[in-house]
């Protein structure tokens, strides 16, 4: 079976309570009271849904409204801090105060304000992570982005969303890893339903300073990857020509295969010239190439300095160091043999092919 995609056209903001239920009802969504359900907008701009910036706060109150008819579980709407606002200033600013306010046992959760756990990640980019104590409680996952171009990675939908739920403010040192720290959020995080709005959409330099773009549609699927395919056609992008969606099929996250219900329309959204798409991108490759090259060099001067240190642990029997607390003799001929013996473990483990 492969993962289903609903494309909505025409659809006005009356229609979309109906549009909401009948895809949520499609998909088979179901919640219990013992749920805690998240629900994730695109807040990280300035500019209102009606300018094609942000997630339009109807579609999360008609979240809402759908799960309600079954459940009266915890709802979590939650963004995190950006450099132009808090999430606190978003929800404001935005409407959802005004959301929480109508419907009973809802919170409004600033990811970056919120309790927090350090976590172990075996990722392509993160070895650990600060997360917030939210989204590891939840037991479902709303992912609602919006339909925009994105000079940078060419579009930002789905995935692109998921990088908000980062606690950091500033994100910027993630950009040139982009495609890495996604997926890492995506294996961490992966959402149960993911829906783009395009009721409003941005094209030409977004994700902020694009034109806004009548285009009426809604996209609702249950795979993050198939939405994101979808709304790159609708929007004239061949999903391969994505930086993030081709790292995704590289990297076995999805063979790109689903199903789509409805008519995808392409729209052909005006996007950043070829040549500033190239040249940014090349940007990220000499950027992320440094940051390997001193990764190798600080790695290099961390075992020179366990070498200078492990010479005074053989002349004073015990050496006290900030990284590693107090050495002595029997503990550094310990890592001494584990180092001699990893390389033979590592070709016993390749002969074995695990």
């Amino acid at each position: 079976m492969f993962p289903v995609t609903i494309v909505s056209n025409n659809v006005k903001s009356t229609d979309i309570d109906k549009v909401v239920f009948e895809s949520l009802d499609s998909l088979k969504f179901t919640v219990c009271d013992n749920d805690l359900v998240v629900i994730k907008p695109n807040l990280g701009d300035f500019r209102p849904p009606e300018q094609g910036g942000t997630t339009n706060p109807l579609i999360v109150e008609a979240l809402i409204k759908s799960i309600r008819r079954n459940s009266t579980c915890p709802i979590a709407i939650v963004e995190s801090d950006h450099s132009l606002a808090t999430a606190d200033e978003e929800f404001e600013r935005m409407g959802y105060a005004t959301i929480k306010d109508k419907y009973d046992n809802i919170e409004l959760v600033n990811l970056s304000a919120d309790s927090k756990h350090r976590i172990h990640v075996d990722g392509l980019y993160f070895n650990e992570l600060t997360v917030s104590d939210t989204l590891l409680r939840m037991t479902k996952y709303i992912n609602v982005a919006k339909l925009k171009t994105h000079t940078q990675h060419r579009i930002t939908c789905v995935l692109k969303n998921q990088f908000g739920l980062i606690a950091r403010r500033s994100k910027k040192r993630y950009h040139p890893f982009l495609n890495e720290v996604i997926l890492d959020l995506i294996e961490l995080f992966p959402p149960t339903l993911s829906i783009i709005d395009g009721t409003t959409s941005m094209e030409g330099s977004g994700p902020s300073d694009g034109e806004r773009m009548e285009t009426e549609l809604l996209i609702i699927g249950d795979d993050p990857f198939a939405t994101d395919c979808v709304a790159a056609k609708t929007m004239g992008i061949k999903p391969l020509s994505v930086p993030v969606i081709k790292a995704a099929k590289r990297e076995g996250f999805s063979q790109l295969k689903y199903e789509v219900k409805g008519e995808i329309h392409n729209y052909r959204f005006a996007q950043t010239p070829w040549y500033s798409f190239i040249i940014r991108r090349w940007g990220f490759r000499i950027l992320r190439k440094s940051y390997k090259q001193s990764k190798k060099k600080q790695g290099r001067a961390n075992f020179l300095s366990d070498v200078a240190a492990g010479f005074l642990v053989l002349k004073q029997g015990q050496y006290l160091t900030l990284q590693s607390g107090l050495i002595d003799r029997t503990i550094f001929w310990r890592v001494v043999k584990g180092m001699m013996k990893r390389p033979f473990v590592k070709i016993k483990l390749r002969v074995k092919g695990i």
